[in-house]
């Protein structure tokens, strides 16, 4: 039987993160998305024309319950469904709105669920089945895929978009991982000044030291975002974080030059 490929790799593909504190806010009467920003951040990574996969976070519509709720550790058992079905449904809502700025971007996005491609063991999340993201490249679209709850063995456990990014970059082969923030990139000196490092290697213990970790974040905060990214930086993918907030800093990431940002480097290469 022909038809579309399915590879194991995708080579010349990006896999971007936009992070849930870029394109949500928390407004008097609950969260909102930026769509300006998303919608203009959209147009960029269209007018790249590069085979893409959109990874975004939650933000105000999922770390607020986090906390409420009582799950920062990012596991509920079973018997909390209502919980997760509760989140769920707010995370819905975000979503039609991502999908809905893509589409005014340029771009051509299709959604797919996290609970499809990524099923947890004692709270850490590990890709099921990407096939269907492979496919959606080779047909030309944009997948789109955001931080939610997935099955685990006894419950659920949250899935980071920052996981969801880093394994779909090795999954398939990507060139590229762009990490977009609210940041400059990662700062040298966390709540004391604007600069950032250039780049950053996983050996760099003094300033990794320095990095806030972000205990009333369900996803872990920078330090969890750094420490996924050296995963992809091992295996030769350019891993970058970067601001978001700058026009044609994510085209200029997957160029390898971003206009604001730090690379993520690794000394354990093919590891």
């Amino acid at each position: 039987m022909s038809g579309i490929p399915h590879p194991a790799s995708t080579p010349g593909c990006a896999v971007v993160k936009l992070g849930g504190s870029l394109i949500t806010s928390e407004g008097p009467g609950g969260p909102d998305v930026n769509r300006a920003l998303l919608t203009a951040r959209a147009r960029e990574l269209a007018a790249s024309g590069r085979p893409l996969v959109l990874v975004h976070g939650t933000g105000a519509y999922g770390k607020p319950p986090a906390r409420r709720y009582g799950y920062l550790d990012g596991r509920l058992p079973s018997g909390r469904a209502g919980v997760v079905a509760e989140v769920a449904r707010d995370l819905a809502r975000l979503e039609l709105e991502v999908v809905d700025c893509l589409e005014a971007g340029g771009l051509k996005p299709l959604r797919l669920p996290a609970i499809q491609l990524f099923r947890a063991r004692a709270g850490c999340a590990s890709p099921l089945d990407l096939g269907p993201v492979r496919e959606l490249l080779a047909r030309g679209v944009t997948p789109v895929i955001g931080g939610n709850f997935v099955l685990d063995c006894d419950g659920f456990a949250v899935c980071s978009s920052d996981i969801i990014a880093v394994e779909l970059a090795l999954a398939l082969g990507a060139a590229s991982l762009v990490l977009a923030t609210r940041a400059h990139g990662v700062y040298r000196e966390h709540g004391r000044g604007e600069a950032i490092h250039g780049q950053l290697s996983e050996s760099d213990g003094d300033a990794l030291r320095k990095i806030d970790a972000a205990g009333q974040d369900v996803s872990g905060g920078m330090l969890a975002k750094i420490s996924h990214g050296f995963r992809a930086a091992r295996h030769g993918i350019a891993t970058y974080v970067v601001d978001g907030r700058v026009a044609g800093n994510l085209n200029g990431a997957l160029d390898g030059s971003p206009l604001q940002g730090t690379r993520l480097l690794s000394d354990r290469a093919g590891g």
